[in-house]
């Protein structure tokens, strides 16, 4: 059985014959090539050749779609000192949502100003999503998919629930909230039109080669409560899940954030898999606990909290321990695939990443 073949095995919650191991390093390799700090056996190879020299399998998400948009629309950056301004002009006028750095010139920045900060604004993101469209480009998945090869999957972890559109990113989540609470029929108004449109992505999306297809959520339940995730993920998972599933596709979350209070949730709600899974340290629950509110039905991708690669977090027998004692008793359970929550940080021991596949 190829690396591929037990990994598809493992999504689609089938015993395979041996733990699959798919990290996600990319945060880690990003920074750290761009600062020069890569170790020097990794300089000249790529992530996917990383990934094969470690002892794991291929996570490999890749694009499938270009984004369109009406000519009445003009997109502009630019810098002042140390933030970067996004404005997007249209008729009815211009938002704009605004960066800084947060630990360097190459980390990921911090979003300080959002797109909607009152009706005004809504309404402009209503003519910018209403005026966007997406074409198919698959021309990236084949490619991930012949560089992959029988070493993992591929996939497209793109739109998120529409709530989660608005209410994180396009107004934040405090303003996100008043404005919910004060204007529901308004904000409802802007995020059926995102679940319409990322439907639309969503269907090119499963006409295109990729294995998977992924919802770019964040899930957090402390932002996120459960009748919020009834209301406007379940709905929106349900009905991707009917267009994956009808193309032989499956459907994996992106719950990188403490989601126990979400979880029992999960079962039934349309997903196939979540992905890194966020436990102890880093939550209030224990992995296998976790592994039990799917109750079988749904696979759970993860197990290695990121500070546990991190000497603030663990020294080098207590990370092994942490394995000995977590991770080993889980091997030949269906529906768990070992990997990261969320990711190995820039300043990871990443040594820690290279003897796990050793040590299960």
């Amino acid at each position: 059985m190829t690396k591929r073949e037990r990994y598809l095995k493992a999504l689609n919650n089938e015993w395979a014959d041996e733990l699959v191991w798919a990290p996600n390093f990319d945060y880690w390799l990003q920074v750290n090539r761009a600062e020069g700090t890569l170790p020097e056996k990794y300089k000249d190879m790529s992530r996917n050749d990383i990934v094969r020299s470690i002892g794991g399998y291929i996570w490999n998400r890749t694009s499938g779609y270009k984004t369109v948009r009406d000519n009445s629309i003009k997109e502009l950056w630019s810098t002042e000192s140390d933030i970067f301004i996004h404005e997007i002009e249209t008729p009815l006028g211009t938002i704009r949502e605004v960066y800084c750095k947060t630990e360097g010139e190459h980390r990921t920045k911090a979003l300080k100003e959002h797109f909607i900060k009152d009706l005004d604004s809504l309404r402009i993101m209503k003519y910018i999503v209403e005026a966007t469209h997406y074409e198919p480009d698959y021309q990236p998945a084949y490619e991930a998919l012949k560089e992959t090869g029988d070493d993992g999957i591929v996939l497209h972890q793109v739109f998120c629930v529409p709530f989660i559109q608005f209410a994180k990113t396009d107004a934040g989540y405090l303003n996100g909230y008043y404005m919910w609470m004060d204007y529901k029929k308004e904000v409802d108004s802007l995020i059926d039109l995102y679940f319409q449109k990322f439907l639309d992505g969503y269907k090119i999306l499963t006409d295109g080669p990729a294995d998977v297809v992924a919802t770019g959520d964040n899930m957090d339940g402390t932002m996120i409560s459960p009748d919020i995730f009834k209301e406007y993920a379940i709905p929106f998972y349900q009905e991707i899940n009917k267009i994956a599933s009808a193309k032989g596709k499956l459907l994996q979350g992106h719950w990188c954030g403490r989601t126990q209070n979400l979880l029992h949730l999960v079962p039934g709600s349309g997903l196939d898999s979540i992905e890194a899974v966020v436990t102890e340290p880093m939550a209030d629950i224990e992995l296998s606990e976790a592994l039990d509110m799917l109750n079988g039905e749904v696979v759970l991708q993860g197990g290695i909290p990121a500070v546990m690669v991190c000497k603030e977090g663990a020294d080098d027998k207590e990370f092994e321990k942490y394995i000995e004692d977590v991770i080993l008793p889980l091997k030949g359970r269906k529906g768990f695939i070992l990997g990261m929550s969320d990711n190995v940080p820039p300043n990871a021991d990443f040594k820690r990443v290279e003897i796990i596949a050793k040590i299960i």
